[in-house]
């Protein structure tokens, strides 16, 4: 007796129909809706962000550090450019379907991490991509919102198999020895902010919530460059703060410098103010490209928030999950 319960969430009334009238009719006082999902999220917890959990994430973060590009030592077949443009797929399929930003973010994180380790061939790129998805979406997304085999594998125009990708899924796993609770730069975000003086009156219109959203879209924007991945999560982030108070002018307002804040980044997490003013830098530069290129670029809404602020006027964007086919016939 198998007890396995394989039906969707939608699958108890497809047609509207009483699941129990066997003569399928479709009275319509035995019509039913479909079952609406709910998702509970907890109240924030003042406890996780206290300074032992800053200290664990700084620990984790050392297992997978990388200070060296895989282009030059393990990959031979695919270059920078094909792995930008799948990261770019990646961060569009998660777009369309209202993925947690985390998802994306830990796809690249294993696909990064599977590179540094593994050369490959670059017919085999979209569907390592592909199965690093599927698994982010499985560790970060509630049950029933977690990515579909089948809907990824459409959004590769079928150029993929679900045996292929369920292949590769466990292949990832084994390779990067089942650890897969990867610290991402979001992680680190509201730990940092919540120690920063942002907020004072002379600078009103500076909010945490505003700094964190233009902070998101720093690193939206850095996940698409793989010299980011060089990096740890806790420098990607402290550079996306000081990129967006740079940003928003909230050193000349507030009185005090962009170096204070440095250094009080190396003080909360011992990274030295050279990575973080080098990685800063990087940003900021990614981010004047991307402005100048901006009419023709494929870019996501969190990066449009802080495109569209630092712009007059604002651009409407929307993104195209489209299959990576110049990576695929390269």
């Amino acid at each position: 007796m198998d007890l396995l319960c394989t039906e969707s969430i939608n699958s108890v009334n497809e047609a509207g129909g009483d699941p129990f009238n066997s003569s399928g009719s479709n009275n319509t006082a035995t019509q039913q809706t479909p079952m609406e999902v709910r998702l509970n999220t907890a109240v924030k917890d003042p406890t996780f962000l206290n300074d032992r959990c800053l200290e664990n994430l700084l620990k984790s973060e050392e297992r997978h550090a990388r200070h060296t590009s895989y282009f030059s030592t393990v990959q031979k077949d695919i270059t920078p450019d094909m792995r930008r443009v799948v990261a770019e797929w990646m961060i569009d399929v998660c777009e369309e379907q209202n993925c947690q930003e985390e998802v994306c973010l830990l796809a690249l994180s294993y696909m990064d991490r599977f590179l540094s380790l593994i050369p490959i061939r670059k017919t085999h790129l979209q569907i390592l991509a592909t199965a690093c998805l599927l698994l982010a979406s499985k560790l970060r997304e509630p049950n029933y919102k977690a990515l579909p085999v089948e809907l990824l594998v459409f959004y590769t125009d079928h150029s993929i198999t679900k045996k292929d990708l369920i292949r590769w899924e466990l292949l990832v796993l084994s390779r990067l020895k089942w650890d897969v609770s990867t610290v991402t730069p979001l992680d680190f975000l509201e730990l940092l902010l919540c120690r920063l003086p942002i907020e004072n009156r002379k600078c009103h219109d500076i909010s945490i919530e505003k700094v964190r959203k233009h902070a998101q879209a720093f690193i939206s924007l850095a996940a698409r460059e793989h010299y980011f991945s060089n990096y740890t999560a806790s420098t990607v982030a402290a550079s996306s703060i000081a990129a967006s108070l740079s940003g928003l002018k909230w050193d000349l307002r507030s009185g005090q410098s962009i170096s204070y804040l440095v250094n009080r980044f190396t003080d909360l997490t011992g990274i030295e103010q050279e990575f973080i003013c080098e990685c800063m830098d990087k940003m900021e530069a990614l981010f004047q490209e991307q402005r100048r290129r901006l009419p023709q670029s494929h870019i996501t809404s969190a990066t449009a928030t802080i495109v569209s602020q630092h712009m007059q006027p604002c651009v409407n964007l929307k993104c195209s999950a489209t299959t990576p086919t110049d990576v695929i016939e390269l």
